[in-house]
């Protein structure tokens, strides 16, 4: 893995948890305090950018494998043990929980469909997963879907690739806006997002230095924040400013020597993790500080800072023991790497 992407899927990672904590911190119950709101008011588009590098990733990871059917079976199973086991433990966990008497039980399941939608990934209701950041993992589950297509025929994916990105123009929405039903979710903007990283893919691999991508991704990003656009023209001007960046990034990182703190490296690694549990840890830290002197004595900013740390360090936790103990098993089982042997044909 590039050393940048590592690193930018850290700062997502902390931008989202320091939105969330300060949104947490305006509530009554949390103190009614915030005093960050005004840096992290934009922490969300940390969503943004990984759904742009996930883009990236796939094709960096797996374009030797287009067009190539007998790859299909190890990319669905990668995929599938990369996204669905380790959330499925962390939702197992929450709603087990929650049914305990820990927390609140607006999210769990209730129905045969709610149930189907929060284990399948696939919109079968519009009902909110129980781990509420999860709401992305439908439409990186949409994208692994039709990206898989071109491992089967490479004429067929560009065909679905091109259906995707027309009906996303067309239908020009996000699923924030409406109620999250399949129909919304599927024909939303956020595909761009996603096609734009593979834009970013093809600019890394032309081998420039990086620095007009690098400008020209700064360029886009100041005229999203400052620029008075409607929220979702802001919205893709930003995508596009990540995908010029992260092209510009990885392609300097080609020709200079960068030297990434170990420590973001780390969160990285663990940003999917940190992504997952941080709503839960956030709110209990939160209580904790609430309970004892920390909140009182050292006031809202040195409690925010400390839930910050606290939440991402909860999230390293469970990256380092579960997420990767977890992943690297399923990654190493004979029967997995089987399935990605080329296939007899009928004659040979």
């Amino acid at each position: 893995m590039l050393r940048t992407l590592q690193a930018g899927r850290a700062l997502a990672a902390i931008s989202v948890v320091a939105f969330h904590l300060s949104i947490y911190m305006l509530l009554p119950r949390y103190g009614g305090v915030s005093p960050f709101i005004d840096y992290t008011s934009r922490g969300h588009l940390g969503v943004d950018f990984f759904f742009v590098l996930s883009g990236f990733i796939i094709l960096f990871a797996h374009e030797r494998d287009i067009g190539k059917p007998e790859k299909w079976g190890h990319f669905a199973y990668r995929r599938f043990s990369r996204l669905f086991p380790v959330y499925w433990l962390y939702t197992g966990a929450f709603v087990f929980l929650v049914m305990m008497g820990f927390g609140q039980d607006s999210n769990v399941p209730k129905s045969l469909a709610d149930w189907l939608t929060t284990i399948t990934l696939v919109r079968v209701n519009a009902s909110s997963p129980p781990l509420a950041p999860a709401w992305t993992l439908f439409h990186e589950l949409q994208f692994y879907a039709v990206f898989s297509l071109l491992l089967l025929n490479k004429r067929l994916g560009m065909i679905a690739m091109a259906v995707l990105a027309v009906v996303a123009i067309a239908l020009y929405h996000f699923p924030g806006e409406h109620e999250r039903t399949a129909l919304n979710v599927y024909t939303s903007a956020y595909s761009l997002y996603f096609l734009l990283g593979m834009a970013a893919y093809w600019r890394y691999k032309q081998r420039g230095k990086g620095v007009v991508d690098f400008a020209v991704g700064l360029a886009l990003l100041a005229v999203g924040f400052w620029v008075a656009l409607p929220y979702s023209l802001s919205g893709i001007v930003i995508a596009a400013g990540f995908a010029a960046l992260i092209a510009g990034l990885t392609q300097m990182e080609a020709h200079y020597k960068f030297a990434v703190p170990k420590v973001l490296g780390f969160l990285g690694d663990a940003s999917y993790s940190i992504y997952l549990t941080h709503l839960a840890t956030m709110g209990l830290f939160l209580k904790i500080a609430l309970k004892t002197p920390l909140y009182t004595l050292a006031g809202p900013a040195v409690t925010f800072i400390a839930v910050l740390v606290a939440s991402l360090a909860a999230g390293g936790a469970a990256y380092y023991f579960v997420e990767r103990p977890l992943l690297r098993w399923l990654q190493s089982r004979s029967w997995s790497l089987r399935l990605s042997l080329p296939t007899r044909t009928a004659g040979g």
